[in-house]
């Protein structure tokens, strides 16, 4: 992997860690505390759990009736309150399944019409339908889980605070931890699929600056003579065109079909060697007759001679 591979990779796994990492802490943490706490209320006793939803009330003006008027009404289905002298009524419902439906909404209108109050509240742990909520206009306060928790939370004990904040945190360390491991493998991913980029300029100047590789000490094998010619002149062609390349050679020609005729430079030649060299390469010109000519005023005689006889 390149140095910009390896950047691309932290910086993917940079942002989408952290993308998760915030959204872990700030929207899932308080959601998943929000949860336990509802199911910490939905299995209190309904007297407990009238009790907070009445204490956390009272910061929205409502205050519990006096204990001599609630002796003189005797048993009621539901929760007497005051608001700026006003009567006002709260029905608690438990359950995380519990709806507050249009009929719920009707049931406390018609008791707040019964008891001559100005309005009531019903308080569930569980959720709001969206009708009953259009139909509970301004005389019905409706607090689901949504909205409930907010209103309770305060009034829990410090110690059940600091358990449901624990719980939550242990949840989302989890989570945090795996989503920081995604991103990273993630981040690898991204960084072996994108482009390649070039050679960084270190990388370079390491290879410009590098020895050369020695030698091979190998030889190199000298080049092959080429193959001897099909035809039997086009033999007698390429045996002149080498003789006549031999040093002491003036000329060399065929005066017959199996006679090569070599006119010396001079008296003191003797090619014989290296022609027979040349004549020998070629199976059917090996036993030729050799002609040795010497210059015209030579004090030497032709010669006549077979390189092989057979």
């Amino acid at each position: 992997m390149t140095v910009a591979s390896i950047l691309l990779a932290l910086a993917t796994a940079v942002v989408i860690g952290g993308a998760a990492t915030a959204w872990l802490w700030l929207v899932q943490r308080p959601r998943l505390e929000r949860m336990e706490g509802l199911k910490l209320l939905a299995a209190m006793r309904w007297r407990e759990f009238s009790r907070l939803v009445t204490d956390g009330l009272h910061s929205r003006g409502f205050e519990p009736e006096a204990a001599e008027e609630t002796a003189e009404r005797g048993q009621d289905s539901v929760i007497h309150l005051k608001r700026d002298t006003q009567n006002w009524l709260l029905a608690c419902k438990q359950g995380l399944n519990y709806r507050i439906t249009p009929t719920v909404v009707g049931d406390m209108t018609d008791a707040v019409r019964f008891h001559g109050a100005a309005g009531g509240v019903v308080a569930t742990p569980g959720v709001a339908d969206a009708a009953a909520r259009k139909l509970a206009n301004g005389r019905i306060d409706l607090f689901d889980g949504e909205t409930l928790w907010p209103l309770v939370h305060p009034q829990l004990a410090h110690s059940v605070q600091d358990e449901l904040a624990g719980k939550s945190r242990q949840a989302v360390t989890r989570q945090a931890t795996i989503a920081w491991a995604g991103a990273l493998t993630l981040g690898l991913v991204v960084a072996f699929l994108g482009p390649k980029g070039e050679a960084s300029p270190e990388a370079a100047v390491t290879a410009a600056s590098a020895p050369p590789a020695p030698a091979s000490a190998t030889p190199v094998a000298a080049p092959e003579i080429a193959a001897a010619p099909v035809s039997d002149d086009e033999q007698r062609d390429d045996v002149i065109r080498m003789v006549t390349t031999l040093p002491g050679v003036e000329r060399a020609m065929w005066s017959t079909k199996s006679t090569l005729l070599v006119y010396l430079a001079d008296e003191t030649s003797d090619p014989v060697r290296g022609i027979c060299d040349v004549m020998t390469r070629y199976d059917a010109l090996r036993t030729s007759r050799l002609h040795l000519q010497p210059p015209a005023n030579a004090g030497r005689p032709a010669r006549f001679l077979q390189c092989a006889t057979y």
